[in-house]
This record gives C-alpha cells, sequence and structure tokens, in this order.
C-alpha cells in the first residue's frame, strides 16, 4: 500500500497531548513507511464533500484517525464505494479500532494497518443513520452531553456540572416503552438501553464483541428498580459480568423498533454521537456491508461468543421473562 486518503479530527484526545500539529505527525508517520497521504480534517458540515474528493484520487484506503464518531461520519458518506476503511484509534473509547485490532499505540496502528488484509463487517442504522458499535437511548444521551460540557470547562466551571451529571445518574426516570424485535413486541420501563452491532462479548467490559459479521442486532435492557440497582449493574457493566445479572435482559434479531406511548422524539447517542431522532426509532442491520482493514489477518470463532449456561431458561429454551429464544445456550436444552 502506497496512497491513502486520512480524515484526522484533531480535537480527538490522541491529539490534544501532542506537541506536534496532527497533519504533520501523521504525514510523517505514513512517510516513514513510503506512503502518500492525502490529509483532511475533519468538519461535520463539510465531511461529505471532504470524503468525496478524497475519493476522486482512487486511494487505496481510507483512514478514520479520531474516535468512533469520525469512523461513523467517514462510513456514512462510502455507501457503495469498495474503498476498505482503516481506523485509527485516536479518540475516548475507540471501541472499533480494538474490535478490529488496531494497537493502540499511533505509530504501530499505522504501520499495522498498511500491511493488514480486508475484511467484511456489517453496518447498523437507526432511522436511515449508520452507526458501527453501538446505539444508546434513555440516560446516556444526556450523561454524554454533560460529558462534553465537562471536558470543554476549565476549574470551577466544572463544580455544577458535576453536580448535575451526579442527580441525573441518580434521579434519571424509568422510562415507559416499546421494544418490537423482528415483530415481537415488549413493554419495559427502563433507564437504559442499548442497542448494539452485533452481539456484545461475554466476560468483558461492555462495548467489546467478539464477532462483527453476525447479522445481528442485540439489546440490553436495563431493568434496574432501585439506586442500589443502578450501582451494581454500573460495577458489572465495568467488570465484564453483567451477562450475569438478571436485571439486564438481552435480545436479538435483524430488525429493532423502540416507541413511546407519551414520546415523539428522543435523544439517541450512536458511536458516541447524539442526535435526536423522531420516534419511533427503526433499527437496521446490513450484513457484511463495509469493507475495513483488519490487522493481524483476524478471524472470526466459528461459534457464538457468548455462549454460556443461561440462568433464566426453561428447558424449551426460551426465556421466562421475555416470550423469545434466548441468545445464550441454554444448559438443559443445549439450544444457541
Amino acid at each position: 500500500m502506497d496512497r491513502v486518503a486520512v480524515v484526522y479530527n484533531p480535537r480527538a484526545g490522541g491529539f490534544l497531548s501532542g506537541r506536534e500539529a496532527p497533519a504533520e505527525r501523521l504525514a510523517g508517520l505514513f512517510g516513514r513507511h513510503g506512503v502518500t497521504a492525502r490529509l483532511r480534517a475533519f468538519n461535520p458540515q463539510t465531511v461529505a464533500a471532504d470524503v468525496r474528493e478524497l475519493l476522486v484520487d482512487d486511494p487505496q484506503a481510507i483512514i478514520a484517525a479520531g474516535g468512533d464518531g469520525t469512523a461513523r461520519a467517514v462510513v456514512a458518506q462510502l455507501d457503495g464505494s469498495t474503498v476498505p476503511l482503516g481506523v485509527l484509534p485516536v479518540g475516548t473509547l475507540n471501541v472499533l479500532a480494538q474490535d478490529l485490532g488496531v494497537p493502540a499505540d499511533l505509530e504501530d496502528g499505522v504501520a499495522a494497518l498498511l500491511t493488514a488484509p480486508a475484511g467484511k463487517i456489517d453496518v447498523a442504522s437507526v432511522n436511515g443513520l449508520p452507526f458501527l458499535c453501538s446505539s444508546t437511548l434513555a440516560m446516556t444521551p444526556h450523561l454524554g452531553r454533560l460529558r462534553e460540557r465537562l471536558r470543554g470547562g476549565a476549574g470551577w466551571q466544572t463544580v455544577p456540572l458535576l453536580g448535575r451529571f451526579a442527580r441525573l445518574l441518580w434521579r434519571y426516570p424509568r422510562m415507559p416503552l416499546t421494544v418490537t424485535v423482528d415483530g415481537i413486541a415488549h413493554s419495559v420501563r427502563t433507564r437504559l438501553i442499548v442497542v448494539s452491532n452485533n452481539l456484545l462479548a461475554a466476560g468483558k467490559p461492555f462495548h467489546s464483541r467478539d464477532r462483527l459479521d453476525t447479522g445481528r442486532l442485540a439489546v440490553y435492557v436495563a431493568e434496574d428498580r432501585t439506586n442500589w440497582d443502578r450501582l451494581v449493574i454500573t460495577g458489572r457493566l465495568l467488570d465484564g459480568s453483567w451477562q450475569q445479572d438478571r436485571r439486564v435482559v438481552a435480545l436479538q434479531g435483524r430488525e429493532v423498533e423502540v416507541s413511546s406511548p407519551t414520546l415523539s422524539y428522543m435523544s439517541v447517542m450512536s458511536d458516541g454521537e447524539i442526535s435526536q431522532l423522531r420516534l419511533p426509532l427503526r433499527y437496521e442491520i446490513r450484513p457484511a456491508a463495509l469493507t475495513v482493514l483488519m490487522p493481524g489477518s483476524r478471524s472470526w470463532p466459528a461459534s457464538r461468543s457468548g455462549s454460556r449456561s443461561c440462568p433464566t431458561c426453561t428447558s424449551a429454551g426460551t426465556c421466562r421473562r421475555w416470550p423469545t429464544p434466548c441468545w445464550t445456550r441454554c444448559a438443559s436444552s443445549g439450544r444457541p
């Protein structure tokens, strides 16, 4: 590979800590490998035109250097293109880069992408807007807005924001919603719903996935009733034991719809970017819709990563609390 296009986010956390300007740093890293990199700074207002212009030169890959939101914005402009996407982890969580096996160090990441084979992954969408990792509803988008304001604040200005953050986390009400998965409706009251592009991995922190090509959406509903429930679930999300908690209910399917008896719009945070969308929210998944660079020639495991004994299944392999087949492996029936 000797010719790439790069869309970089100069406001990404990994660039803010460096002394060298992001464009100079990236040009130097690619130049060490004899690769010509055509660079564009990420701008939400011009990203569509920028990506179209970069694709005119027929690059061998287009690299998104930033967080998951930067990658999502670039992917939205790649529909129908066969140019593979590479991801450099310079953002906050960098979920997609981790799932693809891209090294966290920027220099190592560049070297890995330039020799990585291409593979296909699924692309999910909500009301037509694509996302690559997850989309969260209810309390999380509001916490995300406060997080961004905290990042932009300084000194004493952050004190009232921290207070609002704590109050929101403690007092946010349980919302009555209807979650419909492949035509089966479920009435819930919750503070958190996560719709994941492919299943989340067992025994790992909440955002990790072992496969990106199953063609399935996974829906996770937190059924916390008390503040203590919320604290326990939060701890389990962080240490990877959340799948053992019956207060986190998992569903899966190809189409998901979320509606409310009282709301017309809802804040949605997809890959870290917040949008105000009209209800009902319609989630879909397009299998193998995106070509990506996959360092280490990663191959997906043959069996589902979430296989384990399911504590909520009956002998028929159906969850007691939800009238839909359980996506984990039922110990009593052996069904997937």
